[in-house]
This record gives structure tokens, C-alpha cells and sequence, in this order.
């Protein structure tokens, strides 16, 4: 009888211990810490000499607080190097895992070609030597096959010893005070060190330099900027999406904790802090909202990156930018600019209307990605400076900020260009054409809806830089802001040419007229009310916009322009339309 030696089967291969989500979870807290012990090292540093203050007493103090500056400055840093640790872990947790459940599905494999074999062998004879000849070739084959799994899974126990212990060494390295000191003792700050360098955000780097300069910095470097000068980061365009993200969440967590504790303590917060407190709480809010969508089409959970955070910018209106989606691999891309009343109070509605045009378009175009952005990056009159919406100060100035976001997209674009629309909605459209006209916008097209008007500069839609076949407009016929634009034969219009330039609804200005009209046009008490429905869902508006955002412009539902018979009032063809609902929307594959 001809003995086969079969392999023995594998034990079960250990779990890693250890959740690189939860790890991450750590690393923003300990990053968390760090931004606020680098604010007292500025604020103590700021402190050290007082005006009106000399002597021996004075220099006592100076040496006092100027210690205590230098020792939050080493902690600070040393919990940045923590973080790197952490962060570390978490990637090689992830990897470990990974090999994990390869060697998992491996081991199944084993097991399955050994239980065959173990059947093909008591099925077999002697008599039959081809059939024995084979059963001991597989079962050699199989005697090599589990010592490599055998050996894998050893290397995995050692490399799961050699992260757990890297990140233990990093935790007990900097376990006191001196032991901090002694690691930026002689050395500037990595963080400081690195804004120094040219094309640094504070070195008044432009979009590519910016792109540039970050992508020069090592990993060490980059989490120290983002610690130290979240700010700086957050803001700064030409740096990746992901990483603004993070660093203007670590911004909005700070901000809120602090805020919301003086507020629990029962403390009065002057008008500043209360403003910062409630543009924080909006931002959060609109952040939580935006993960409980999901992806229209794969119904994946969507993870909202906040662009941009300032609490307090622009006297306490705030400055926020919500995307869905990531800009940076989107094979398109949008930017919605709201306009009257928009501030940081209001992130949670222009985020909604982010996501319905990030909805619109997915259903149009399934097999490509997309990136939707709200902007309130400019000062939009809003609350007690809303009557500076009759001038175009705030358009103008807003403009720059937009062309220079807009240029920040695509300079830290990764791969080929995107598809890039920015839309414009009232005050903002105006805005968006003031960053064309005046700063060459680098968009592909260009979006106006709920428009007063294009600028007292654009005669026509050729005026906006991206040939006028990339001008859309998408004016509703009872929005009576839209009405104010200039589309009289004497300069007036439909409500007097109160706005801000010609009517981009109408023929002469040579825009692209899309339907917009609304089912429940011209309902309510609201006179207001049809100029807030651009960005609904199952709209006429949302779907052409959607249509706009990924380039299928053959399927945008065209509108008559509006016109101005020299003898009457302008006449808008579409008041006589019967509106009609685009919902019940299925992928177009």
C-alpha cells in the first residue's frame, strides 16, 4: 500500500488588535490638543512685556512667561510627533488587517484543496499509479503551500509586535515635560521652519505655489503645519481638499469647545464670540446633515469635507465651504455661490442645495464623479449691511476671492482637469460674473440663476470669458429679483433696472435660457418665495443644472429668452408656460 502524506490543517489566524478608525479618532484629539497648547505658546509669547511695565519685577515676569511659552511650544511639538505616530499605527493597522483577511481567504483555499485531496485519495487505488503519482505530487505541492501560509502568518504576528511597539515607544518618548524640552532643544519649530519657505500661504504664495510648496514638505512636515497653523492650512487654496478638511474640523472643534464651555459656565458672550458660536454650530450642523445623505447612486453614506471655516471672518459673518464629494479626483465639479443673506448662519441650507445639485447630477451622468461645492467665501450682504445688495462693492470684491478659489481647485487638481461649473444664484450671480470679467474665472461653464443682473461691465455673455455657449441662464418668470435687471429699451426693466446690469434671461445678452420655472410658482405669501427654488429637488432648475454640471448640454431643457419690444414692457414667454416636475428620477446609464 503507497502511503500519501497529507499536510496537516492551519490553526485559525490570529485577529490584529487594534481599530485604525478609533486610532484616527485619537490622533484628531491629540492634533486638538496640540492647536490649543501652540495658541498659548502665541498668546504667552504675546504677554511677555507689558506696556507701562519696567524693572525688576517686570523682567521676572517677562523671563516667567517667556519659559512658559517655550515649554507649550515643546509640548506642542511633541504631541505633533505623537500624532505622526498615531497616524502611522492607523496606516499599518490598516495594512495589517488587510494581509489579515488575505491570509485568511488563503488558508480557506488550503483547507478546501486539502479536503479534496483527501477524498480524491480514498477514492483512489494502487492498482491506478498515474492517479497515486498525482495525489503525491498535490499533496508535496500542498506541503509547500501551507508552510509558505505557515511562515506569512508568522511575519504578520511580528510586524503587528513591530507597530504596536513603534506606537508605545512614541507614547513613552515624550511621557514628561523634560523629556519634551529635550526634543526641540537647539532647533526651530518644523512647523514655522516650513511656512517660512517660499510659496508658503504666508509667504503670499499663489494657488500653484501653494500646491507646490505642500507638495515639497514631508509627511512630519505637513501634520506639523496642519497642528500648529490649522488656520493657515484650512484656508489655503491649492491645498488638498482632504487635508483643508481636516484642518478646518480641528478649527470648528476647537472654536466650539471653548465657546460651548464659557457658554455652559454661564458666561455673557460679547457679541463676537456669540456670532463665532452660532457660524460653529451652523457648520456643524450642516456637516452632520450632509453624512446622513447618500450617494444617489451606489447609496453609499457621503462624507462632506469641510473647504473652508472661519467663524469670524468678515466682521462675524463667517466664511464656510461645504463639499460633497472630492474636488481634487471629481471628473466634475461645481461651485455654487449664494448670494443676500448668506453667512455662516445659513451652511446648513446652501449645503442642502450642494448636495441636490451633486444629486442632479449623478442621476445625469452615473458613470463619471462629481464634486459639489457651496462658497460663502465672500462677504455677501446679509443681516444689518443688507442694503448694500442695491450696489455692486461686495460683488466685485467677492469676485477675487471666487477666481482665486476656483484657481485653488484646479491647482491642487489631481491627474487631468476636471469639469468645473460654477453657479452663481442672485447676489452671487453677480459675483460669479465679476470673477469672469474681471479675474478671467477658470471655469468651463458658468451658471446664473435668480439673476439681478451680470454687472454694470457685461453687455453680453461673451463679456464672461468662457464664450457665450457656456453662459447659462436660468431665470424664474415670477422671481421678482431677477425682475430688477436692466432689460428696458430706455434702461429700465420689469421692476425699473433697479439691479445689477442687463437681464442674462434675455435675447440680446446672448446666454443659454434654461427652464427654471417652478410648479408652485407665484403660490404662498411669500413674494419672495420663487426666488429660493432654484436648488429644490425634482425641479425644472435643479435638473438642468445637473444636465450643466457634467457636460450633457443636449439634454438641458431650453427656454424662450425673454424680449423687449421697443413699444411695451419686456415679455417673458415662459409666464405662460406650464411648469413642469422632473421627479421620480432614475439613472440615466
Amino acid at each position: 500500500m503507497t502511503t500519501i502524506p497529507v499536510p496537516p490543517t492551519v490553526d485559525a489566524i490570529p485577529e490584529v488588535e487594534g481599530d485604525p478608525a478609533q486610532v484616527r479618532v485619537f490622533v484628531d484629539d491629540l492634533l486638538a490638543s496640540a492647536v490649543n497648547v501652540d495658541d498659548l505658546d502665541t498668546f504667552a509669547r504675546d504677554s511677555a512685556t507689558l506696556e507701562g511695565w519696567t524693572g525688576d519685577a517686570a523682567d521676572a515676569y517677562g523671563r516667567h512667561v517667556r519659559g512658559a511659552a517655550a515649554d507649550a511650544d515643546a509640548v506642542s511639538a511633541a504631541v505633533r510627533r505623537v500624532a505622526r505616530a498615531g497616524e502611522e499605527y492607523a496606516e499599518a493597522l490598516t495594512e495589517l488587517e488587510a494581509r489579515r483577511e488575505t491570509l485568511d481567504g488563503d488558508r480557506t483555499g488550503y483547507h478546501a484543496a486539502r479536503a479534496d485531496l483527501l477524498a480524491d485519495i480514498r477514492a483512489a487505488t494502487d492498482a491506478d499509479e498515474a492517479v497515486v503519482r498525482d495525489l503525491q505530487d498535490r499533496a508535496a505541492g500542498l506541503a509547500t503551500r501551507r508552510q509558505t501560509l505557515v511562515e506569512d502568518v508568522d511575519r504578520l504576528a511580528r510586524d503587528v509586535t513591530t507597530a504596536e511597539q513603534s506606537m508605545l515607544d512614541a507614547l513613552t518618548s515624550f511621557s514628561t515635560l523634560d523629556k519634551a524640552r529635550a526634543a526641540v532643544t537647539g532647533g526651530r519649530d518644523v512647523a514655522d521652519a516650513a511656512l517660512g519657505r517660499p510659496g508658503s500661504p504666508s509667504s503670499g504664495g499663489s494657488p500653484e505655489e501653494v500646491a507646490a510648496w505642500w507638495d515639497g514638505l514631508s509627511e512630519e512636515e505637513q501634520l506639523a503645519v496642519l497642528a500648529a497653523h490649522p488656520e493657515v492650512v484650512g484656508s489655503a487654496d491649492g491645498i488638498p481638499a482632504t487635508v483643508r478638511d481636516r484642518a478646518n474640523r480641528l478649527l470648528l472643534e476647537t472654536d466650539l469647545d471653548a465657546l460651548e464651555l464659557r457658554e455652559e459656565r454661564g458666561e455673557v458672550l460679547p457679541a463676537d464670540d456669540r456670532a463665532a458660536l452660532e457660524n460653529g454650530r451652523a457648520a456643524r450642523a450642516a456637516l452632520t446633515a450632509g453624512a446622513r445623505e447618500v450617494d444617489p447612486v451606489t447609496g453609499e453614506a457621503m462624507v462632506p469635507l469641510l473647504h473652508l471655516y472661519d467663524a469670524r471672518a468678515f466682521g462675524g459673518d463667517g466664511r464656510v465651504a461645504i463639499a460633497f464629494g472630492d474636488p481634487d479626483t471629481a471628473d466634475h465639479v461645481s461651485v455654487m455661490v449664494p448670494g443676500l443673506t448668506s453667512n455662516g448662519t445659513k451652511a446648513e441650507g446652501n449645503a442642502d442645495a450642494a448636495f441636490h445639485i451633486y444629486e442632479s447630477a449623478r442621476y445625469s451622468d452615473p458613470g463619471s464623479t462629481v464634486a459639489s461645492i457651496m462658497w460663502i467665501g465672500y462677504d455677501a450682504p446679509s443681516d444689518w449691511d443688507s442694503l448694500t445688495v442695491a450696489q455692486e462693492t461686495r460683488a466685485i470684491e467677492g469676485g477675487e476671492r471666487l477666481a482665486r478659489y476656483v484657481e485653488g481647485l484646479r491647482a491642487s487638481r489631481e491627474g487631468s482637469p476636471a469639469h468645473l461649473t460654477v453657479v452663481g444664484h442672485s447676489y452671487g450671480s453677480t459675483t460669479t460674473a465679476h470673477a469672469a470679467s474681471d479675474h478671467g474665472l477658470a471655469a468651463d461653464d458658468i451658471v446664473l440663476v435668480g439673476s439681478p443682473g451680470a454687472g454694470g461691465g457685461v453687455d453680453h455673455a461673451s463679456d464672461l470669458g468662457v464664450g457665450a455657449d457656456h453662459v447659462w441662464s436660468g431665470n424664474n418668470s415670477h422671481d421678482p429679483v431677477a425682475m430688477l435687471a436692466d432689460n428696458g429699451w430706455v434702461g429700465g426693466g420689469t421692476l425699473g433696472g433697479a439691479g445689477m446690469g442687463n437681464d442674462v434671461a434675455e435675447d440680446d445678452f446672448g446666454a443659454n435660457r434654461f427652464r427654471a420655472e417652478s410648479t408652485t410658482r407665484g403660490t404662498g405669501w411669500d413674494p419672495f418665495a420663487d426666488h429660493t427654488k432654484y436648488f429644490d429637488q425634482d425641479t425644472e432648475s435643479i435638473f438642468n443644472i445637473g444636465q450643466i454640471v457634467v457636460g450633457d448640454y443636449d439634454e438641458v431643457l431650453r427656454a424662450e429668452h425673454t424680449y423687449d419690444p421697443w413699444w411695451w414692457d419686456p415679455v417673458d414667454p415662459e409666464r405662460d408656460r406650464e411648469p413642469t416636475t422632473q421627479g421620480d428620477r432614475e439613472p440615466e446609464w
